[in-house]
């Protein structure tokens, strides 16, 4: 009798601290992402106060460190706005000469670049999220085209996919896809990056499943295959449905 009480006892003791670590993951997780960006614009800051005022000046002092924090944020505005100048362009000229003399230096460095370039364009160009088929024709994942290309023995047009992986969007892996098998959404960079790094939790109410067909995006009147169903999400009640034209049935709490 008291052996089954102490368990019992334990099994909610352990159902209240998993409890406690899904209640204070978020803040957790928070917390941890802005001691690690805090860290480092400390030793970007550091680089520079360092030299000027001793190796050790300031050392184990909080109120140094919020100094060099300040120190890196007014260096990284000043590049910024030094960017945007025409020195600060012929500037960015020099440093892409310098690096294209590096081998290993220019890969990484034209690689970041191009794809920095690609996810922050404007316009059409922002139409690059897309669902493909993975890891089967039933089921979806969320991708980010970085290219497209014409298959050299068949003509086909293809389209290089960046998959994110959740909750860590930096990692992924490389998808090449036929784009007649892509699906593009109304959705931006920023949409599709919250979406995958909160579980899915964060992100537009609707999303498109059916195929829209090369480079037309479904839901925003780009126009759709007859195959393209529109997924509803959201609603006092969290289901989801469709009817047989790609549009919530008329219920209340449909989105």
């Amino acid at each position: 009798m008291l052996l089954t009480a102490m368990r019992r006892a334990l099994v909610r003791f352990f159902r209240f601290v998993f409890l406690g670590v899904l209640t204070l993951a978020p803040l957790i997780i928070t917390v941890w992402l802005g001691s690690l960006l805090f860290t480092a614009a400390a030793r970007l800051g550091s680089v520079i106060s360092r030299p000027l005022a001793g190796p050790d000046a300031g050392e184990g002092m909080m109120l140094w460190t919020v100094f060099e924090v300040i120190i890196a944020l007014s260096v990284l505005a000043a590049v910024g706005a030094l960017a945007k100048s025409v020195a600060g362009r012929q500037v960015g000229q020099m440093v892409n000469r310098l690096v294209d003399h590096v081998p290993v230096a220019k890969t990484v460095y034209r690689g970041v670049e191009k794809m920095l370039a690609s996810f922050g364009s404007t316009g059409e160009d922002t139409r690059k999220v897309v669902l493909i088929e993975f890891p089967s024709p039933d089921m979806k994942a969320i991708g980010l085209v970085t290219r497209r290309y014409i298959a050299a023995d068949t003509g086909q047009e293809l389209a290089a996919v960046y998959v994110p992986t959740t909750p860590n969007p930096s990692s992924g892996y490389i998808e090449i896809v036929p784009v007649d098998r892509l699906v593009w959404l109304d959705w931006s960079a920023q949409d599709a990056i919250q979406f995958i790094m909160s579980g899915g939790v964060i992100g537009p109410d609707r999303i498109a499943y059916g195929r829209s067909g090369p480079g037309k995006v479904v839901g925003d009147g780009a126009g759709s295959s007859p195959a393209g169903i529109d997924l509803a999400v959201g609603g006092s009640d969290g289901q989801a449905a469709v009817d047989a034209n790609g549009q919530p049935p008329n219920r209340p709490g449909a989105v």
